[in-house]
């Protein structure tokens, strides 16, 4: 079983998700191909399996992830697919059931993913300051500074994904 694991990120933190996310597959068997939704564009017919996820900005996925899974729903669609949104921070965000972005519910019935999770997020004043602009500056001030990702949720979901690839395996 071959899977791809694409992510779209702004800061780094959905990334680094997705790469955990790899890691995981890959220890427990399943061959995992971590890119960019950026990079992965010319490949995605060749993997058995997707896990695609993106940063969520004021509820909706990041343009380049939204637009990958548009572009690909066709072979999307034949093959199974999980998806992962990351971005709540804050103490109360991460704590409370987080609704899924906008997206989500219209990828449904094109691409038919076997789950979608909400994951907490990072978020460092100092990066988001050097990489945006004067606008982003002044916006920043206002969102909670920290990390507010679980490792061992994300680990758990991984590792759900691995079993129900190795079970998918088995009975082929």
């Amino acid at each position: 079983m071959h899977v791809l694991v694409t992510y779209a990120t702004h800061l780094g933190s959905t990334q680094e998700i997705a790469e955990r996310v790899a890691e995981t597959l890959r220890r427990e068997g399943v061959d995992a191909e971590l890119r960019s939704v950026d990079e992965a564009d010319g490949s995605v017919a060749s993997y058995d399996a997707h896990v695609v996820g993106s940063a969520v900005h004021a509820g909706h996925w990041l343009k380049p992830a939204k637009q990958f899974v548009e572009r690909h729903a066709a072979e999307l669609e034949k093959r199974p697919v999980w998806l992962f949104s990351s971005g709540p921070i804050g103490d109360k965000a991460v704590h409370e059931p987080q609704p899924e972005p906008k997206e989500i519910s219209e990828f449904r019935p094109l691409i038919v993913p076997r789950g979608h999770v909400v994951f907490g997020g990072a978020f460092d004043r100092t990066v988001s300051d050097a990489k945006g602009g004067v606008l982003e500056r002044a916006f920043n001030r206002f969102i909670p500074e920290g990390d507010y990702r679980d490792w061992p949720a994300i680990e758990g979901w991984a590792r759900g994904i691995a079993k129900e690839l190795n079970r998918d395996m088995v009975t082929v």
